[in-house]
């Protein structure tokens, strides 16, 4: 069988096929090129598979050595492996371009006390020039500079890194604390920021770490914090410890209301600040967070915050509300169908055990002015009460635990809605007092108590001194 064929510049081709399956092909020139030249080009079947075959086992072997030098590299750079130097360096000698290997050979060197920074350089830089686009060859380059006294190449190298790796937060961090080390105090405080915006975890060691060099520079460690509830009150925390009280409550009062209430650490702010002798400030801040408006002046809070039970108790905020719980004798709760004002008021039911006793059970701290003299008045309903002694309404100092005044008993009976009210006065160092609703038995045994009372519209009222 023969097959002819004209290509263009008058190349014409033709072939066939021989009995023995061999194929000859001819290549003909036309005249006017060259003078008449014929190719016969003979090739066997058992020639093409030989030739196969070989290009497969060659293939196959360029893929076990590249496997080989992937296996290599890998269990070489492995960072859960413990590798020696020498395993290394025979790496480097094997696969003498692997940027992972150079680079982990680098790391090692570098901690040598006697290391040679030059020949540690040049590792670094066959490994930079190998894999140009890893950030971390820049970032271990960096680290070389500036191990060699050279802090601007070491700068250049995490600016070359930043621009590869823009969102990793170990070269801000680590660009900021190379930017602070070379007194250049506003460009690390932007690299900080960025850390912290996406580490939080970094956020105490950078304020504790800018407190300290720019000698108590408020705004300096403001800026690097984000604008995030969380962050901000890391911050007031922070300010809190340094003994800033008002800067910290700067800070804290200009964090969202609603997220900040979502915060369990906002709880613990406040006793901080209440510990710290801000009494007035942590009740202002506290109930404030409750309200939604914090105490401006002029404005002065209610002596006994929610004193006829409308608002509902914050659990997290209990530090200036009611605290209200039960024990054996009584169960206390916040009842909306009986009022001597508003919708609410506070139910306490007796159990009918003997030698009833409450103390603590229900109480609230308040704020007062030393030396001061004061009313505090309530109301109280009666149904089916059953008692040797009622219990009464108490006072007491925070700081001595002493009684500073007492109402008279509740009445047994069942009564309409009536005042009570009686008077006590501050220590001269008294700056908080808690009211409390406390029955103590005057022996070892008196007889049950039972039946229910009301109280409501709970009020404080200075006399002035």
């Amino acid at each position: 069988m023969r097959r002819t064929g004209v290509f263009p510049q008058g190349l014409k081709v033709s072939s066939h096929r021989t009995a023995r399956s061999t194929r000859s092909t001819c290549v003909t020139l036309a005249p006017g090129l060259q003078d008449f030249v014929t190719i016969d080009i003979k090739v066997n079947n058992l020639l093409r598979k030989a030739t196969v075959l070989l290009a497969a086992l060659a293939f196959c072997a360029l893929l076990s050595f590249a496997a080989l030098v992937n296996c290599t590299v890998g269990l070489l750079t492995d960072q859960r492996v413990d590798v020696s130097r020498e395993l290394l360096t025979a790496g480097v000698s094997f696969v003498p371009d692997s940027a992972p290997i150079n680079a982990r050979l680098a790391e090692i060197e570098m901690g040598d006390e006697d290391r040679d920074i030059l020949s540690v350089e040049k590792r670094v830089i066959r490994a930079l020039n190998s894999s140009p686009w890893d950030y971390r060859h820049r970032f271990l380059l960096a680290t070389v500079k500036e191990a060699g006294g050279d802090r601007a190449a070491a700068e250049q190298a995490l600016q070359d890194a930043l621009a590869l790796a823009p969102n990793y937060t170990e070269v801000h961090w680590r660009l900021a604390n190379l930017l602070l080390r070379e007194g250049k105090l506003a460009r690390a405080v932007v690299e900080f920021r960025a850390a912290n915006s996406s580490n939080i975890a970094l956020l105490p060691g950078t304020h504790d770490l800018l407190w300290r060099v720019s000698a108590g520079n408020f705004t300096a460690v403001q800026a690097v914090t984000p604008r995030d509830p969380k962050s901000q009150l890391q911050l007031a925390q922070f300010l809190l410890k340094q003994s800033r009280p008002s800067d910290a409550i700067t800070v804290f009062s200009g964090i969202d209301r609603e997220s900040l209430a979502a915060l369990p650490e906002m709880s613990t702010f406040i006793a901080s600040l209440a510990s710290d002798g801000r009494l007035e400030e942590a009740r202002g801040l506290s109930l404030g967070i409750v309200t939604g408006t914090y105490a401006q002046p002029g404005h002065t809070l209610p002596g006994v915050w929610n004193g006829s039970f409308e608002s509902d108790i914050e659990k997290n905020l209990a530090q200036f509300d009611w605290t209200i719980s039960r024990n054996d004798y009584a169960s206390m709760v916040v009842d909306s169908s009986q009022s001597h004002t508003g919708s609410r008021s506070l139910r306490i039911d007796f159990a009918g055990r003997d030698t009833t006793r409450l103390d603590g059970q229900v109480k609230q701290t308040m704020i007062t002015r030393p030396g001061a003299r004061y009313r505090l008045e309530c109301y109280v309903k009666t149904e089916r009460f059953d008692t040797p002694e009622g219990p009464r309404i108490a006072v007491s100092d925070v700081a001595s635990s002493k009684e500073l005044g007492q109402s008279e008993p509740v009445l047994a009976g069942s009564n309409d809605w009536r005042r009570i009210a009686f008077e006590f006065t501050a220590p001269e160092n008294g700056r908080a007092a808690i009211v409390t609703i406390r029955r103590v038995p005057k022996f070892s045994y008196d007889n049950p108590t039972r039946g229910t009372i009301w109280l409501d519209d709970f009020t404080l009222t200075e006399l002035g001194k």
